[in-house]
């Protein structure tokens, strides 16, 4: 149920959505249209960026938001000058008009665990915004974190370990010879991360954000980076968590499978954590050079099972999952907030921007 708040401006009315406070929801106290819509979001530009600041995420219900030029208007609106072009994430996504991009193109029944985006860059967007151009029958929620309680409630030893080693990660991808979009380890191509397939210009993409390249063949291609894992907000000055952990490392799937069963509670969210648990274990027998994405301290030793257990524990003991509704939007501030992807059943169709 939603529950009101004291401010409101104009004919916006503010609320959240039960006890949680993430995402603050604005939504429409009287009909009004796009252009409205559009000029409200100008005219209260120090407004909505203050609420995004404290909350982390706002999301916009009600709206007149109908197709993809809607919320490329709104992207437009923000005065945002480097909105997204260059996605060098791990999922596979599509163009849909300029910076306007799906949301990730992995199959439904596939979850992607929590993460701030592209937080193993040196430079990370600095906003998400999604829209939700048709919500899906059942699940599909994008679940927010709050980055900056998981700061505050990660075991100490693990956040003492961070805060002086940092976070390295190594990834292993297919070429552009290979058919397949992605796998259940690999996800996409580096011939689709990079956007290209001339070797110059990935050594060239690589060397801006240190990456370190090794090559097997043209067609399998490693990618190993160290980040901190934690970063300080530009402007609020607050810590947060912010790393690939808990989406790169080999238990956090397992783990988050058997919370999502419990959470869902259907048969194929049960088959998923079953087979996926069979194929972690096979993966812990073979040991982190057999896995194509893996993370670790970065001092090279391994994060254990028991403290990624632990880590998406507080995850999850944060974590807010809001259905979609079609038509919503969502503004997600990349330094305080993570988000993810529940499966889902039924057609679904969500997209994304972001700004740099």
């Amino acid at each position: 149920m939603s529950q009101p708040i004291a401010t409101q401006t104009k004919w916006i009315r503010k609320t959240f959505i039960g006890d949680s406070k993430l995402p603050i929801v604005y939504e429409p106290a009287e009909e009004r249209t796009l252009d409205e819509f559009i000029d409200w979001f100008q005219i209260h530009e120090s407004e909505w960026r203050e609420d995004l600041k404290t909350y982390g995420a706002i999301l916009f219900r009600g709206f007149p938001v109908h197709e993809a030029s809607d919320f490329q208007s709104i992207l437009f609106s923000t005065n945002e000058k480097h909105l997204g072009e260059f996605y060098l994430g791990t999922s596979p996504r599509d163009e849909v008009l300029k910076h306007v991009f799906t949301a990730s193109e992995l199959p439904p029944h596939y979850p992607i665990m929590q993460h701030a985006e592209m937080s193993f860059l040196d430079n990370p967007p600095k906003f998400l915004f999604f829209y939700a151009e048709k919500a899906s029958a059942f699940g599909g929620e994008t679940p927010l974190t709050d980055l900056r309680l998981v700061y505050q409630n990660i075991d100490p030893k693990i956040k003492e370990k961070i805060e002086r080693y940092g976070i390295r990660y190594r990834r292993r991808y297919d070429g552009p010879s290979s058919q397949k979009r992605f796998s259940i380890w690999k996800t996409k191509r580096w011939d689709e991360m990079f956007g290209t397939t001339n070797l110059d210009e990935v050594k060239q993409i690589a060397e801006k954000n240190r990456f370190e390249l090794e090559w097997s063949t043209v067609d399998s291609l490693t990618i190993t980076n160290q980040q901190s894992g934690f970063r300080t907000h530009p402007i609020a000055n607050t810590i947060a968590w912010h790393n690939h952990a808990q989406t790169f490392h080999y238990q956090a799937g397992v783990t988050e499978t058997w919370k999502i069963f419990k959470h869902q509670k259907t048969l194929r969210s049960l088959g998923v954590a079953l087979l996926l648990t069979v194929l972690t274990g096979l993966k812990r027998v073979l040991g982190p050079n057999s896995h194509d994405v893996h993370v670790m301290y970065g001092n090279g030793e391994e994060i254990s099972p028991k403290e990624m257990k632990s880590i998406t524990n507080v995850f999850w003991n944060h974590l807010v999952a809001i259905p979609w509704q079609t038509g919503d939007v969502l503004f997600i501030d990349n330094f305080s907030v993570s988000h993810g992807r529940l499966p889902y059943t039924g057609p679904r169709r969500i997209l994304v921007g972001w700004a740099d």
